[in-house]
């Protein structure tokens, strides 16, 4: 069970809150040069999206946090990592994807750019991303795999085709959100 909601968590920030964030800059791009009243709407409803995620992704990692607290096995090692020396660790991360995903309910932080590029920034790149980039950059040797070539030959192809089909899927997963939710808000006037 703890493995399903670890698998659930692991889904909705590395395909959901990522490809947000690198649609919040390709929607940041193309409404520079485009005025459509469309693309307005469509921004909303994926603000949506990642809001209701945001509630959600706290859900389970409330339930999955509650869950390891209960097996024997697992509670001492998850009570150290939660109030233990490097606690920050455990706690900033998940509060902080929380917290920005409700953020957006903030009109004000949802239409500015500074803050929808500071917020792509930190959804495509975690915490724990960005200091494992920090370290590998700090070394002072060339590891064996790197080469000194000066082209994209670190960027395989299938990165591109990959990035597409995450921005893809996500924007079908909002129109479903979309659609669901207006079917919804439909059913509750009539009556």
């Amino acid at each position: 069970m703890i493995q399903n909601l670890n698998d659930l968590l692991f889904i909705i920030s590395n395909y959901f809150f990522i490809s947000f964030g690198i649609y919040s800059i390709l929607y940041l791009i193309l409404s520079i040069f485009i005025k459509k009243k469309i693309l307005y709407k469509t921004d909303n409803e994926v603000c949506k999206l990642i809001i209701f995620l945001g509630i959600i992704y706290f859900v389970v990692w409330t339930i999955a946090v509650f869950i390891s607290l209960v097996n024997e096995e697992s509670r001492t090692y998850l009570l150290n990592r939660m109030f233990g020396k490097y606690w920050i660790g455990f706690w900033l991360q998940p509060l902080f994807w929380i917290g920005m995903t409700q953020l957006l309910r903030l009109e004000k932080i949802q239409k500015k750019w500074f803050s929808r590029i500071l917020f792509s920034f930190f959804f495509i790149f975690s915490f724990e991303k960005i200091v494992i980039i920090t370290t590998s950059l700090h070394r002072d040797y060339l590891p064996s795999s790197w080469t000194m070539y000066s082209d994209l030959d670190f960027l395989p192809d299938y990165f591109w085709i990959n990035l597409i089909l995450k921005i893809i899927l996500f924007l079908l997963f909002a129109g479903i959100f979309y659609s669901i939710r207006k079917t919804i808000l439909n059913f509750w006037t009539i009556k």
